[in-house]
Formats: C-alpha cells, structure tokens, sequence
C-alpha cells in the first residue's frame, strides 16, 4: 500500500477516534439523565419509603410547591411535636400537604397541625423523611402518559448511540488490524 494510503487510513481513524469520544460522552449523559429521572422515583419503594409531590407546605422547609417528599410510614402513636407530616389532599392521590406536628391526641386518633387544623390518622401518609426539590419534581412529572415516552426515548437514544459507539469502536479496531498486517 503507498504511503499516501496509509496516511489516509490513518485520518480517518482519528476522525473516527474523535467521534467516538463525542458520541460517549453523549450516550452517558442520555444515561445519567434517564437515571436522575427514574431512579429517585422507583428506588425508594425498594428500601420502603413512598414519594408523593407536595401540594401545600406549610412548615416553609420543604422548598416550593411541587418538591417530591418521601415519607415512611410510622405508628400513629409514634408522632410526637415537631415531626414533619403529609397529609392526604382530598383531590388528589399523588399530592400531600405537610404540617408540623403539635401534638398527638391517641385517645382520639387525631393529630393537631402546626397550624390548628386537626387531621384523623386516616389522612396521614406519613412521615416525611427526605425531600428532592427539582429532581424529584421532574421525576414524578416523567411518570405521567407524555413523560414515560420521553423517558423511554431519552433512554433508547442513550442505548443506541452507546450501540453506535460500539460498531465505531470494532471499525477503529479493524483500521489498527490492517496498519499493523501492512507495516509487517
């Protein structure tokens, strides 16, 4: 093979080799994403916490209306003054209102808020334990029809570039194959 031709395989390889570097730092950004959005939504079930999007927050510590709170259930005789509670909304299965506790009157199984307002242990959730402000926000908005499509192609994009990165990578090694068959 002439010098020239070898030069030209060589260009082509570094393109290639730059390629490949743009493409998987892509397809692992396309996964971190996928990652940020699903996993603070399906993994704390796993450890027994439940994650519901917080309608109205009145202790001022749990961030703006639409943070992800993740709450465990306790006792109900278990809530004692200063503990943050959710509180179920009438309208909605997914949104709570968080309250400080005052106090727990377990002879009527109500707990009165921060606030005044009694609330039965039915509409007590639970405990809040954590909160994600932003994160967790746009993880429960991915779990809606539109948002699990979205997911589910940011996922797919992130898979197939990593394919493609793949294929280049075989085809940079065929390129390193063949320099090294004719320099010997």
């Amino acid at each position: 093979m002439s010098k020239h031709g070898n030069n030209a395989n060589r260009q082509q390889v570094d393109e290639k080799k730059g390629k490949r570097r743009t493409l998987t730092v892509l397809g692992y950004a396309l996964m971190i994403v996928f990652l940020l959005i699903v996993l603070p939504v399906v993994l704390p079930p796993v450890f027994g916490y439940h994650t519901y999007t917080v309608g109205t927050d009145t202790t001022g510590n749990i961030s703006k209306y639409g943070s992800v709170v993740y709450l465990k259930s306790v006792d109900n005789n278990s809530y004692v003054e200063g503990n943050i509670v959710a509180v179920q909304e009438n309208d909605s299965s997914r949104d709570v209102d968080v309250y400080y506790v005052d106090t727990n009157d377990t002879t009527s199984q109500i707990l009165m808020l921060r606030k005044g307002e009694p609330a039965a242990y039915e509409q007590i959730v639970g405990k809040v334990v954590a909160k994600t402000p932003l994160i967790g926000y746009l993880s429960q908005l991915c779990f809606s029809a539109a948002g699990i499509i979205v997911t589910i192609l940011i996922f797919a994009a992130g898979l197939g570039l990593m394919m493609y990165v793949n294929k280049i990578s075989k085809e940079i090694n065929q390129a390193h194959e063949q320099n090294n068959s004719i320099s010997h």
